[in-house]
């Protein structure tokens, strides 16, 4: 027989007529059922209660990198926004000892509201305690005399930092 969908109503009546002493062979050939059928839904009431098993909690695929993986990963994007995905999967090879693949390490991270932004040069290059150590030097050792300043305007600087990085989503 070919497989179709049995309604519970339709299965708890033929277990009914069966209880009633009524013929197993009779009761399959007037519902179309198999007698495999049958006997796998009584045994169905007998460990579950209900001719329908219960769902399996278990579904789908297990996930690559479990709660603790993840955390990790999160917060190496929250040090480091600018890595490249190729980059993310050495990290998570050699830290984790686990081989994801880029398009995973992309949905993992989309899923958890992480966008890829632009990020600005100056934004990316900034360093808080370098800057005040500058000004630090600057007020204290420079003169006016000593400054000397170059035009740059020429200067290609499309490849010196990270064009894009990683942030929570709205910001």
């Amino acid at each position: 027989m070919v497989f179709r969908h049995i309604s519970q109503d339709l299965k708890e009546r033929v277990l009914w007529l069966l209880e009633n002493d009524f013929i197993p062979d009779d009761v399959a050939d007037i519902f179309g059922v198999s007698r495999r059928s049958i006997y796998s839904w009584q045994a169905n009431v007998e460990n579950y209660g209900n001719v329908i098993r219960p769902r399996n909690p278990l579904q789908g695929r297990p996930r690559t990198l479990n709660a603790d993986q993840t955390h990790d990963l999160f917060t190496l994007l929250d040090d480091a926004p600018e890595m490249y995905l190729d980059e993310i999967q050495e990290w998570v090879a050699i830290t984790q000892d686990l081989s994801i693949s880029k398009t995973a390490l992309h949905v993992l991270i989309r899923d958890a509201g992480v966008t890829y932004k632009v990020l600005r040069k100056a934004a990316s290059e900034r360093d808080e305690e370098a800057r005040e150590r500058f000004r630090d030097f600057a007020r204290n050792h420079l003169v006016a005399s000593m400054i000397i300043t170059v035009d740059e305007s020429s200067k290609d600087d499309r490849t010196i930092f990270c064009r894009r990085g990683r942030a929570p989503s709205g910001h």
